[in-house]
């Protein structure tokens, strides 16, 4: 992973041995309540990596970030891959996360969350998250018209707020999928925190048709959010899928969350799911789809053009 340190916010520090990454704690007064989940590095939003114990870190010279991340944007060093998000009743493939990595020529690749704050705060983002939209329903596109019985797959893609202050975005969108000859209901954006303090652009896309999913729904979000964005999908905290799990009182709130998405129409996605019985429990308490590495890690295209021919995911050591 990549360590920042004092000197600024665009200077890294390479660390080149493992870390633990932890994902976030849910207090119960907040919206949900449940403990840590351990997730892998390359699924972690900014807020969710840990630091190393100095003794454990090996570094190289620092490096300028914002300076590499511009060069990055101009020689194209971004790539996609695809996670699935399973339909919990039928195992089916209903659609893919598109998630970016930057996989940089000499230090390789580099954590979403080292990068994606200065992407944010230096507007780099917007023509990363455009890039990223052009690729991601191309590849849409290509899977439409190279499997049949996968018309319906979706795919999903992240939007942060500062892309929604672009005056291009919705042109942008429309253009993409004018392009790809795809319904816009074939696209999903997924709003993380801070997202909802821009009610115009969110309400624009809606009228565009595209599909909008609530990030890591019950971290940095709230009720509000859910009663006053133009929704069709609420994303769950990883530690939701735990919670699934546990004792009666959990249990019973876990339930509670769900009837409230499904009194507002929003489809449920339960994140970080990496038992069996976490995906079984989650079905019986009415979620919707799940995502996480039970299922299959992130894929290239190639790896998830193999699952969509295969059939549908049972778990990652199962097709069926």
């Amino acid at each position: 992973m990549v360590q920042r340190r004092d000197p600024g916010p665009a200077t890294l520090w390479w660390d080149v041995s493992g870390a633990v990454p932890q994902g976030g704690v849910m207090v119960r007064r907040s919206l949900l309540r449940g403990g840590t989940t351990v997730r892998r590095a390359s699924d972690l939003r900014p807020a969710s990596v840990t630091d190393m114990p100095p003794r454990q870190r090996t570094q190289r010279p620092p490096i300028d970030l914002a300076a590499e991340l511009a060069r990055a944007v101009e020689r194209n060093e971004f790539g996609l891959e695809y996670q699935p998000i399973i339909d919990l009743n039928t195992g089916a493939i209903g659609a893919v996360e598109a998630l970016l990595r930057w996989r940089h020529p000499l230090m390789g690749t580099i954590a979403p969350a080292d990068y994606l704050p200065l992407a944010e705060e230096t507007g780099l983002i917007v023509p990363i998250g455009e890039r990223v939209l052009d690729a991601a329903t191309r590849q849409l596109r290509t899977w439409h018209l190279g499997f049949a019985r996968m018309q319906s797959l979706r795919v999903n893609v992240n939007i942060s707020p500062r892309q929604l202050t672009d005056d291009g975005l919705l042109t942008h969108v429309a253009t993409v999928l004018q392009r790809s000859d795809l319904d816009p209901s074939s696209l999903t954006l997924e709003l993380g925190t801070g997202c909802a303090d821009h009610p115009e652009p969110i309400a624009a896309l809606a009228d565009l048709g595209v599909g909008l999913a609530l990030e890591d729904f019950g971290q940095g979000s709230s009720l509000d959010d859910i009663r006053d964005m133009p929704l069709t999908a609420v994303k769950l905290v990883p530690s939701f899928a735990a919670m699934a799990t546990g004792d009666d009182e959990e249990v019973a709130f876990a339930e509670s969350v769900l009837a409230l998405c499904r009194t507002r129409g929003l489809a449920t996605v339960g994140k970080g799911v990496e038992t069996r019985d976490q995906a079984r429990r989650l079905a019986v308490i009415g979620c919707d789809m799940a995502q996480g590495y039970l299922y299959s890690k992130p894929l290239g295209s190639e790896g998830i053009g193999t699952l969509l021919a295969r059939g549908r995911v049972t778990s990652a050591n199962g097709i069926r």
